[in-house]
């Protein structure tokens, strides 16, 4: 492909000034919110300084004031979901982790099928704790038809002894070791916690015209990762962890339910794209059970009432995006406060601020909604609706911003205009929906397109097409590319079946491809 391989390491960012309810809030909050740099996408890397919002642009979109009723199609259609992927690549990580010295030693073993129609001579491995300097340590690497191999940066080319054919399968032995950075966000820890996403080399998607999905990841002039590079194919994961040093002192949040106990957990997660942890000797969990998913969370001391407070919140969402899209197929959800300045989905498992937990006041004009249900979408557009999240992001983060919206038009009608103002127009959409993370500007140039400018794209169709067919076409796309990598093409190929409106105007106004 055009690119060059990458990571997503690193997050997204709100500015939460612009979150709360200002001219309630007195002097020292604003002042703290405003050290809050977590720009205003859903997810994000944390910022080495701030940033200056723009000032507002004129509102291009009339705002609604009430949710209007849904208009039926004519002919209701049933949906099933499609069946997972054959062959998918297989993940065994062993991993042996001590809390209180930040490293873990780690045996992997891949299982790789060739899904395309070509014989492959060479086989990429993206090794994400390569971006932070003596985080990761090899000790070996072979397999049953590995030659030999060379590194570039994060990138680990494989030569095979004889070139896997379609359909045939090799596997890929590794040992190594992890050493978490001092570093605040979702790989790495601080004095509160250890988190460990993206922390193990996985095999990328490979595209039949592009070749290997994998790109380096982007920084801008201010040091901002712009976006999320790292692109996962649904594999199947069977995690062992075995926590030494105080065992009985530790609580693991992750993307599966664990088995056992005393410090030795297993996990199993299929059709997935990721396994993360987040690990503290510091945590209150606090349970719910909606429509069948078990909604938890793991917070700090001084926020045990928010805690109990957002997993009614994720209830709510969850509720929601079942009934929109489709029933949530897995048993649990983990939303874990972050010790960091940021918010991020991991598959199974949110991450949230602890700025954000620890201004939440109950009411609905607060970050702690607004993110709770934007992260909590991404458990469908990202977990089980995939796309590539460096050439094409607007198809996760304009679908999980908009979301927001649907969410506070069903539960919070009368916030509707304050959404608007606060999340949209405020910070200034600006630029194409289809921006990548090249995007000329870094983070806010990108933020203000994909995220921005990708809701009012959305509510623009919503508009055009009326409220029925809208929403039995994203239906219709969540159903038919669950465990895809889907494109902008199967977004549109979703709308031309439920209708024969023109959107090329539409499209060439916020679309610049």
């Amino acid at each position: 492909m055009a690119g060059s391989p990458s990571d997503r390491t690193i997050e997204n960012y709100v500015v939460t000034s612009y979150w709360y309810n200002v001219g309630n809030m007195e002097k020292w909050r604003l002042l703290f919110s405003l050290i809050l740099v977590t720009f205003l996408a859903g997810c994000g890397k944390a910022p080495t300084e701030a940033v200056i919002e723009p000032s507002p642009t004129s509102v291009e979109i009339a705002i609604p004031t009430d949710p209007p009723e849904p208009t039926p199609t004519e002919t209701p259609r049933v949906y099933t979901l499609p069946e997972p992927p054959l062959n998918p690549t297989h993940y065994k990580l062993d991993l042996i982790f001590n809390y209180y010295s930040h490293f873990g030693s780690v045996t992997q073993q891949i299982t790789y099928t060739n899904k395309s129609s070509q014989p492959m001579g060479e086989i990429l491995l993206v090794v994400p704790p390569k971006n932070f300097e003596n985080s990761y340590n090899q000790y070996s690497l072979a397999g049953d038809r590995v030659a030999n191999f060379r590194e570039e940066g994060i990138f680990t080319w494989l030569s095979l002894t004889s070139p896997l054919q379609p359909l045939d399968t090799t596997t890929i032995n590794l040992s190594f070791r992890i050493y978490l950075p001092e570093h605040p966000g979702i790989y790495g820890y601080t004095n509160q916690q250890a988190n460990i996403s993206d922390w193990y080399p996985f095999i990328p998607p490979f595209d039949e015209v592009e070749g290997w999905l994998a790109y380096p990841r982007v920084v801008d002039e201010n040091n901002i990762i712009v976006g999320e590079s790292i692109v996962n194919e649904f594999s199947n994961f069977e995690v062992n962890l075995t926590l030494v040093s105080h065992a009985d002192l530790i609580e693991v949040a992750a993307s599966a339910p664990a088995e056992g106990s005393d410090g030795r957990y297993s996990y199993k997660l299929e059709h997935a794209r990721a396994f993360t942890f987040s690990i503290s000797d510091s945590y209150f969990e606090h349970e719910v059970v909606q429509d069948g998913v078990r909604i938890r969370s793991y917070v700090f001391m001084n926020q045990i009432e928010q805690g109990k407070q957002v997993v009614e919140l994720g209830a709510q969402a969850m509720k929601l995006y079942g009934e929109i899209w489709f029933p949530y197929p897995r048993e649990l959800v983990s939303i874990v406060v972050g010790d960091f300045l940021h918010n991020m989905e991991m598959d199974g498992l949110i991450m949230i601020s602890y700025g954000i937990f620890d201004f939440y006041n109950g009411n609905p004009d607060t970050d702690l909604t607004l993110m709770t249900s934007h992260e909590l979408s991404h458990m469908w557009f990202y977990g089980l609706i995939g796309s590539n999240h460096a050439l094409e992001p607007w198809l996760d983060e304009a679908i999980a911003t908009y979301s927001e919206l649907l969410y506070y038009e069903r539960y919070h009608p009368d916030y509707v205009d304050w959404w608007w103002q606060v999340r949209i127009y405020r910070p200034a959409p600006a630029g194409y929906v289809d921006s990548d993370i090249w995007i000329d500007g870094g983070y806010v140039p990108y933020r203000n397109a994909v995220y921005l400018k990708g809701v009012q794209f959305l509510h623009e169709i919503r508009q055009t097409v009326g409220e029925g067919v809208f929403f039995e076409a994203l239906k219709d796309y969540a159903y038919t590319n669950t465990f895809n990598i889907a494109t902008r093409q199967d977004f549109f190929e979703a709308f031309s079946r439920h209708t024969q409106t023109d959107l090329t105007p539409v499209i060439a106004k916020y679309f610049q491809n």
